[in-house]
């Protein structure tokens, strides 16, 4: 790609580093997409669904791409970073595609080496499902990415890698990684930690009950399909955020609690009318 980058190492080739791939490949933005991985033959695997290009299983190797985008669980970012420092070339510019931001750019940036570029991005797209084999090329059209840029951030390479997520359809939205944590320890990681929270509800009071389950309950729980590595990671590493959240969350729980012991009718119905009209705002 002129004025782009010709090699992306995708370090963790899931759901989502693999539908970037894809994006990647299908709209021909890069000549060769390089997929790392632990498990030599899950590599294979995606190499012949023509995910990825190539494979290996050594971190100096996917450092000679000209990006390289970490798509692992957050847990492990820095472990990979600090392997992949030594190897990486000048110029080389990493990305992530993590769902926390101000813990993930704090220690990235410090280990990174002078020359290489770190730029925190976060697509909001996914699925309860994990694994390549869920991966698709239009995976980001519409949907915004949050890039949150710092002092250290290297303005040309900050516009390429906005281009980039441009050209795979995605909405673009620059952010403070603070602010990025507090809007989607809201907007993502409370809800699925209710989520999990309710399918455990049922867990504890009787596990058969699971099967009368209607369409309600199985939108509402479809999050807590998803993986628990993953949202490990995330609920400790934006923890004051959440827990501040959850806080306030208790209390309308504690009011509806209230309010239907109390059998305030009215009431009630204007806490259920206010919810309403906020979620009619989106689709």
């Amino acid at each position: 790609m002129e004025d782009g980058f010709k090699t992306v190492s995708i370090i963790g080739v899931g759901l989502i580093g693999g539908s970037f791939a894809l994006a990647l490949k299908n709209k021909g933005l890069v000549d060769t997409i390089i997929g790392y991985g632990r498990n030599e033959q899950r590599l294979k695997r995606a190499e012949s669904l023509g995910i990825i290009n190539q494979f290996t299983t050594s971190l100096k190797d996917a450092a000679l791409a000209d990006i390289v985008v970490l798509a692992t669980p957050l847990g492990v970012f820095e472990k990979i970073v600090s392997e992949l420092a030594e190897f990486l070339k000048k110029g080389t510019v990493v990305i992530d595609v993590g769902s926390v931001k101000e813990w993930v750019v704090e220690r990235i940036e410090k280990i990174l080496p002078g020359g290489v570029h770190f730029v925190g991005t976060h697509p909001i797209a996914g699925s309860d499902k994990t694994g390549f084999e869920y991966a698709r090329a239009d995976l980001f059209e519409g949907a915004k990415v949050i890039i949150t840029p710092t002092e250290k951030t290297d303005k040309l390479i900050l516009e390429k890698v906005s281009k980039l997520w441009k050209e795979v359809g995605a909405d673009v939205e620059f952010m403070s990684a603070k602010k990025h944590d507090r809007v989607y320890a809201l907007m993502s990681h409370l809800p699925h930690l209710i989520s999990f929270c309710m399918v455990n509800t049922v867990a504890d009071i009787d596990k058969n009950l699971i099967t009368y389950a209607g369409s309600g309950f199985k939108s509402f729980t479809r999050i807590a399909k998803s993986s628990p590595e993953l949202w490990g990671d995330i609920f400790i590493m934006n923890s004051e955020n959440i827990l501040d959240y959850l806080s306030i969350f208790c209390d309308k729980i504690e009011e509806m609690k209230r309010l239907i012991k109390e059998e305030k009718l009215d009431e009630l119905k204007k806490c259920i009318e206010k919810a309403k009209n906020l979620r009619e705002r989106i689709s």
